[in-house]
C-alpha cells in the first residue's frame, strides 16, 4: 500500500490535473496507425475494411477521467459473420483437442522430445491467399501485428496475447503510455469478446454505460468527473493496479446528484467519502445494466469489490 497522506492538498491536485492534450496526443497518433495498418490489410484480407470495423474506446479513457497510470484500452470491433463463425469453430478444435490431450497424456509413453525452432515472420509475406473458411480472428490479430508494427518508430514495443494487442512506445506516444487493443466482433451495437480461457464468448453493450455517463455529467456537474478521476488514482494507491472503470463509474453513478453540488472539490470528496461509509455497495446497480447490481455483472471484473473496501480503509486510515 501506497506510504501517502490522503489530505485536501492531494484531492486538490488530483482533481485539478489535466491530462487532455496527452489523452488527444494518444488517442489521435493510434486512431492514425490503425486506420493506415487497416487500409493496408483491407486490399489482401477479405474479413477487414473501414466500413466493418468500429474502434470503441473501452475503459476511463471513454468518460476522460484518466490519470497518469491509465492503460488506453480499445476494442477494435469487426462486423463479419464469417470470421466469427471460422473462430468459434476454432473454439471446438480445442475443446476437442483439449479432450483428445487429456486422453493421449493418461495413456502416454515415454518418448524422445524434439525442439522446433520458430522463424520470425517476414512481414513483406503474401496474406492474401488466404483460407477464408478458416481465417479467424487471431489470424486477423497476427496480421494487424504486422501490419501495425510497420508505423510504430524503432523505439517501440508491440506483443499480443491471443486476440489483444499491446504497445508501449514513449517516442510515439509519450512517456508512460501504454496501448491495449482488443480485436472482437461487433454486432448491432454489440461488442463480442472471445475469452480464450473460458473457449467462449461476452457480450457488452455500450448503450447503457453511454447513457447513463452523460445523464450524470449532466445533472451532477463537473465534480462528477473529478472524483472519478480521485478515486481511479486512490484505488491504485490502495491496491498497486488500476480498478475496473465500470467498476468505479457504477459505484459513483449511484450517489445521489446533491452530493456532487459543492464550488470546493475537498468537500464534495468529503460528502461522498462519508456517504459510501454508511453505504453498502451491494445493493448498487450496474452502469451497464441497470437491472443487475454490482457484483451481478460479471464485466465489472472480479475482486473489484474488495479491492474497493481497501480502498475505503486506506482512507479512513490516512486522513
Amino acid at each position: 500500500m501506497a506510504n501517502i497522506v490522503i489530505d485536501k492538498s492531494l484531492i486538490e491536485n488530483l482533481a485539478k490535473k489535466n491530462n487532455e492534450d496527452y489523452f488527444n496526443k494518444v488517442n489521435d497518433k493510434i486512431s492514425l496507425i490503425l486506420s493506415n495498418a487497416i487500409e493496408n490489410l483491407s486490399s489482401k484480407i477479405p474479413f477487414i475494411t473501414a466500413k466493418n470495423i468500429v474502434f470503441q474506446p473501452y475503459n476511463e479513457i471513454l468518460s476522460g477521467a484518466i490519470t497518469d497510470n491509465t492503460v488506453f484500452h480499445y476494442l477494435l470491433g469487426v462486423e463479419n459473420g464469417q470470421l466469427e463463425l471460422n473462430t468459434m469453430k476454432v473454439n471446438m478444435f480445442w475443446k476437442n483437442f483439449k479432450n483428445r490431450f487429456k486422453y493421449a497424456w493418461e495413456n502416454r509413453r515415454k518418448k524422445k522430445s524434439r525442439r522446433k525452432s520458430k522463424k520470425d515472420k517476414n512481414l513483406n509475406a503474401d496474406i492474401s491467399n488466404i483460407d477464408i473458411s478458416k481465417y479467424s480472428i487471431f489470424n486477423l490479430t497476427d496480421d494487424l501485428f504486422d501490419a501495425i508494427r510497420q508505423y510504430l518508430s524503432e523505439t517501440s514495443i508491440i506483443y499480443q496475447d491471443d486476440n489483444v494487442l499491446y504497445i508501449i512506445g514513449k517516442d510515439d506516444f509519450g512517456v508512460n503510455a501504454k496501448i491495449k487493443i482488443e480485436i472482437c466482433f461487433y454486432s448491432n451495437d454489440n461488442f463480442k469478446f472471445f475469452i480464450n480461457k473460458k473457449k467462449g464468448f461476452k457480450t457488452i453493450d455500450f448503450t447503457c454505460r453511454l447513457n447513463c455517463l452523460h445523464e450524470k455529467i449532466r445533472e451532477a456537474g463537473p465534480n462528477f468527473l473529478k472524483i472519478l478521476k480521485i478515486f481511479n488514482v486512490l484505488y491504485f494507491y490502495a491496491n498497486n493496479e488500476r480498478p475496473n472503470a465500470m467498476f468505479m463509474e457504477s459505484v459513483l453513478y449511484n450517489i445521489p446528484d446533491k452530493l456532487y453540488e459543492e464550488n470546493n472539490v475537498y468537500n464534495c470528496y468529503l460528502k461522498i467519502v462519508n456517504y459510501l461509509t454508511l453505504k453498502p455497495i451491494n445493493n448498487f446497480n450496474s452502469i451497464n445494466d441497470l437491472s443487475l447490481k454490482i457484483y451481478q455483472d460479471g464485466i465489472l471484473g472480479s475482486g473489484q469489490q474488495v479491492g474497493f473496501l481497501k480502498m475505503m480503509r486506506m482512507i479512513a486510515d490516512r486522513k
